[in-house]
């Protein structure tokens, strides 16, 4: 970084936006950025380098399309006397302590010093200050992720901790994975699990019966770990034991009655699964009770 750190306002008209390309727009976060203007008008600098006879935004793009929306005529900023490999640099240190990049955002920072500026590993690490681990992780995210779930992180469809898992997958296993996962609504680390056994399966026939019965595989891995507490007594444990497996049943049922299948039931199978529900009920009742108790009697 420079040592000496510019300030002043710059007129809309002169500022760069082309590293825009590096960041992901999100609905929400323009909606938040858009209120805390109005609200509160420009509370902290934009972050640019000299550029031409211009200015690129290396922080700030944010508020550059809300102030632009808004009419404004200019925004105060930062200028850093920097090149353009450490301004990208810049990009992901400026965001670092509040995460608004996630991770896909800082892949796409990281491949762009890769094939643009000819950087290997080692120096992208050196000039992020981030480890070659760290720097290896991100670039898998662009590198080894098919283009579709690409799309689909960008566009929210997946998280950023199911495309760390799904990355896992070769590339051309990975699309089917991702719409057994969002067909099915799965949690990360439900996902987690899933890669996990879908990797594990040793046959095309395997793969597909992970792929069909998703909810039963996760539960059974959720099963055969053992669950233990040694501060707990026997009883207590039973009890733990008893705590975890229900959760895990009870977020199967979720996601089942979720699925598009259960609102075509056909007539007598919801008669039949109705007299079912009906007993759930009770017992689910009982144990809002017991919950509810329980919680009555920590707050004593």
């Amino acid at each position: 970084m420079p040592d000496v750190i510019i300030h002043k306002r710059i007129k809309l008209e002169e500022l760069d936006t082309t590293l825009s390309c590096l960041r992901i727009t999100r609905t929400g976060d323009l909606g938040r950025m858009r209120q805390s203007l109005e609200r509160s008008g420009q509370l902290n600098p934009i972050v640019v380098r000299p550029f031409d006879v211009s200015y690129q935004i290396l922080d700030g793009f944010k508020r550059y399309s809300i102030a632009l929306d808004l009419g404004w005529e200019s925004l105060e900023a930062r200028i850093l006397d920097i090149s353009l490999p450490e301004g990208k640099a810049a990009m992901l240190s400026y965001n670092r302590a509040g995460r608004s990049l996630l991770d896909y955002d800082e892949a796409m920072v990281i491949y762009s010093l890769k094939q643009e500026h000819l950087l290997d590993q080692v120096a992208i690490s050196r000039l992020t200050g981030y480890s070659r681990s760290w720097v290896c992780r991100r670039l898998a995210l662009i590198e080894k992720l098919d283009p579709i779930l690409q799309d689909a992180l960008r566009m929210g469809v997946i998280t950023n901790s199911q495309a760390r898992a799904l990355v896992q997958l070769p590339r051309g296993n990975q699309p089917q994975v991702m719409r057994c996962i969002t067909e099915w609504h799965l949690t990360s680390r439900d996902s987690a699990v899933l890669v996990e056994k879908y990797l594990a399966s040793g046959s095309p026939k395997e793969q597909q019966y992970v792929l069909t019965h998703p909810m039963e595989v996760i539960e059974q891995k959720g099963s055969g770990e053992e669950i233990f507490d040694i501060r707990l007594s026997h009883h207590g444990n039973r009890l733990l034991k008893n705590i975890e497996l229900l959760q895990i049943q009870q977020n199967i049922f979720i996601s089942l009655c979720g699925q598009h299948r259960t609102a075509v039931l056909g007539e007598i199978e919801t008669f039949i699964l109705e007299e079912r529900m009906e007993r759930l009920k009770k017992g689910a009742g009982k144990v809002q009770k017991i919950i509810n108790y329980k919680t009555w009697k920590d707050a004593e």
